[in-house]
């Protein structure tokens, strides 16, 4: 690596940062010591001898990533605030345009003041704020003020959790806050939007008003996503389609995008300044071609709103160009390097983005692997198909893209498993033939409609209109590779000991020939990897031990019960009442597959309430359950008709506590159902309010001298029957308890019956209700 000192000196910067993140984060006043510590590092680099310098070059560059890291922990006057969820007015200014899930919204505000107690508290902090009813018509820019509730990001604190708090806080959001009523929001007049925000602000506005008044919603939606870079519009089921087919990139101006308009740009001039007879000969046309390049890959970032997605992509770029300019081309690792450098240095907290690891990461499988597919294909001259100067074109650019798109699934694909847990199996087709459209056809009318609006708004139509007609070709094309049923899989998630195996085994491959030890060191691989599959597939099939874990699902149930032997069982699914976050997908299926768990083999609901019910509906199309366990509650919401399709759809056969009234043994293990009994209406039990809560399947789980009893939502009405009925069955070791903890359950009759040694709550925490009670 001593010929390319920039990737040693880039692996030292980013264990910096490691270190600096992850060790030390709790120290912050050792920005001092890191700063003089790099100071007599430098001061050394001057007096050591050569052969010392490279490495005291290398200390230097680590303690610097230590250092930036160390300044990216600024206080904030809100987030105390935030911590003891304070109820307080705010006033500040609108980032973007507003977001409408599900009959609520989503705002980015910049706050600049807080309203507290008569206290007038100047801040500069941005906050995601929540809006639950009568959703206003705010703009960016517009400055306004509104009561709400402050309160922290909260991860759900399961193994294999998405990291929402980081997310947010590397998108550069302090706080939440929820405001319960729209009309509540007062205009202030216009805001102050910092540059870029406000410049970015003034060139959207007319484009994004253009595409509202000329589309209809889902071209829409389409056109701010590619031309403007704002998803706000795009719905769970035009995002899915995406997703299934491998493309949820294109959803987001990153490299894709700004290395489209790169090339395209690159090609137009080149092609034009080439017409020029003079023009070669004067000129170095491949320096100023770059150079001219630079211009519209900068526009287009600003166009689509300067994310931060955009600007690193930007800044690889113009880092390429620039050795285009410079004459340095063909050392592209270098180039890679220092992009990564440079946008590490802007930004530490990079490194710790999905983004950023997989536009890198892809660039490196596409540097990496490429050339050597590229060399195990037959030249075109060695073919009879390729005759022809246009078909021998052809040949080599759907080759090349090909291997492309290959090379960079196949590096990515630990990473993408890791972090959205599919695999689509029609990524390279649905790229193959996306991509080009959206590179030739899409993305360059719609520029063009952006350059002449000032002009002429029926240029600008006509231009648009030709976009709109590729982009219908182009979701034609991703609805025909999402149709396939077999267009992507759920897959479980690797281990960081599983990302070691993999592309240690892809670099002793790509070695196997220089290194005369590597064919011993794949051998030790794939024994690795049988033993980890070895130990896997006991743990998850053929272990002898009852385990059960209670998961967070904020102020919900939700309950995993594994069987020795193999057999799962998920007792109730969490959710939530507005049905706008998902938390089978989101929270409980990212735990099951944590724990290489593919198949749920009995569905339990409690009752068909949104905090228990919701979230099965992800398990039970995608877990393959046999059996549903439930209640014979029907209620008429949206959510319980769905799950109840999807049990139809699927075939899963329906038991009722009728069914199951002599109880069930699973591989050793009891299941008894002791509420409510066969053949009993709860309506002549209980009031009507209480109906669905009291009516819960009670389950209590035996194994070992061991028990668990999860009472649902009972609440005293149902516990007094369960305990009329039941008596001295209720005794458990376990007890969860009933309805989150309300003060209107856990009667002292009920929990003298069950009598258990611990006593599991599950509630959000800061909730609505104030529960535990």
């Amino acid at each position: 690596m001593l010929h390319r000192p920039l990737i040693p000196m880039l692996l030292s910067f980013t264990g910096g940062i490691l270190i600096s993140y992850e060790a030390l984060h709790s120290y912050p006043d050792l920005s001092i010591p890191v700063f003089l510590s790099l100071a007599l590092s430098l001061l050394a680099y001057l007096f050591l001898p050569c052969r010392l310098k490279l490495y005291c070059l290398l200390l230097a560059f680590f303690l610097t990533g230590m250092m930036l890291e160390q300044g990216k922990h600024s206080p904030s006057r809100l987030m105390p605030f935030a911590t003891q969820r304070t109820k307080a007015t705010i006033e500040g200014t609108v980032l973007e345009p507003i977001q409408i899930i599900n009959n609520m919204a989503r705002l980015k505000v910049k706050a600049d003041l807080l309203f507290v107690e008569d206290k007038t508290i100047p801040v500069n902090d941005n906050i995601f704020v929540s809006i639950y009813n009568h959703i206003p018509t705010v703009r960016p820019g517009e400055r306004i003020r509104f009561p709400a509730r402050l309160r922290p990001f909260k991860n759900f604190n399961n193994p294999g959790r998405y990291d929402y708090e980081s997310a947010m806080r590397l998108k550069g959001f302090t706080c939440a806050a929820s405001a319960s009523d729209g009309r509540r929001i007062v205009p202030m007049g216009h805001g102050h939007l910092s540059f870029p925000r406000g410049f970015i602000e003034r060139i959207q506005r007319p484009v994004r008003d253009f595409f509202r008044k000329r589309l209809n919603d889902q071209d829409y939606a389409l056109a701010r996503a590619l031309i403007l870079g704002e998803r706000q519009d795009i719905n769970q089921e035009l995002r899915e389609l995406f997703n299934q087919t491998g493309l949820g990139h294109v959803l987001a101006v990153s490299g894709l995008h700004i290395g489209l308009v790169a090339w395209i740009t690159f090609f137009l001039f080149k092609w034009t300044l080439s017409r020029s007879y003079n023009l070669p000969l004067k000129t170095d046309l491949l320096r100023m071609t770059a150079f001219l390049t630079c211009l519209p890959v900068i526009g287009y970032t600003f166009l689509a709103g300067y994310q931060i997605s955009g600007q690193r992509a930007m800044i690889m770029a113009l880092i390429f160009l620039w050795s285009l300019i410079l004459r340095r081309e063909k050392d592209v690792w270098s180039t890679l390097a220092f992009a990564a450098l440079v946008i590490l240095t802007i930004d530490p907290h990079a490194i710790f983005s999905i983004s950023f690891q997989l536009s890198f990461s892809a660039v490196i499988g596409i540097l990496w692997l490429t050339p050597p597919l590229l060399n195990k294909i037959p030249s075109p001259l060695e073919t009879t198909q390729t005759k022809g100067t246009i078909f021998k074109r052809l040949y080599i650019h759907f080759i090349g893209l090909f291997m492309v798109s290959l090379s960079a699934t196949i590096f990515l694909l630990p990473l993408t498993i890791f972090y959205f847990h599919r695999v689509s199996l029609v990524t390279i087709p649905a790229n193959l033939t996306v991509v080009p459209i959206l590179g030739l056809w899409v993305l360059p009318f719609g520029l063009l409609c952006v350059a002449v609006l000032p002009f002429s708004f029926e240029i600008a139509g006509f231009f648009l209109q030709l976009g709109i007609w590729g982009l219908h070709a182009m979701m034609e094309i991703i609805r025909f590779w999402a149709g396939f049923p077999w267009s992507n899989l759920w897959v479980i998630t690797p281990t960081f000991s599983e990302f070691l195996m993999f592309y240690s085994l892809m670099l002793l491959l790509f070695f196997i020939k220089r290194w005369p030890w590597a064919k011993k060191g794949i051998l030790a691989l794939v024994l690795l990897i049988l033993l980890d599959i070895g130990y896997w597939t006991y743990s998850v099939g053929f272990s002898k031990q009852l385990k059960v874990t209670f998961l967070d699902v904020g102020q919900a149930n939700s309950a995993l019960v594994e069987f020795p032997m193999g057999k799962k069982m998920l007792i109730d699914g969490g959710g939530f009442p507005r049905d706008h976050f998902d938390v089978g997908r989101m929270v409980v299926a990212p735990y099951l597959w944590h724990s290489k768990i593919r198949r749920i083999d009995y569905l339990v609901l409690s009752h068909p309430q949104a905090d228990h019910m919701n979230g099965l509906r992800f398990i039970a199309r995608n877990f393959h359950p046999k059996e549903f366990w439930y209640n014979g509650d029907d209620v008429e919401t949206a959510s319980f008709k769905e799950l109840m399709a999807i049990i139809e759809s699927k075939k899963i056969k329906k038991f009722l506590p009728s069914d199951l009234a002599g109880g069930r043994e699973i591989n050793g293990v009891k299941v008894e159902i002791i509420h409510p009994l066969p053949h009993t209406h709860s309506t002549e039990l209980f009031s009507k309010g209480t109906r669905l809560n009291n009516n819960s399947v009670v389950l209590k789980i035996s194994y070992g001298g061991k028990s668990f009893l999860f009472p649902g939502d009972l609440e005293h009405q149902g516990e007094e029957v369960l305990v009329s009925n039941a008596g001295r069955v209720l005794k458990s070791d376990i007890l969860l308890s009933p309805h989150h903890g309300s003060k209107s359950s856990s009667s002292r009759e009920f929990l003298r019956m069950v009598r258990p040694g611990v006593c599991v709550i599950s509630s959000g925490e800061g909730n609505f209700f104030g529960f535990p009670h």
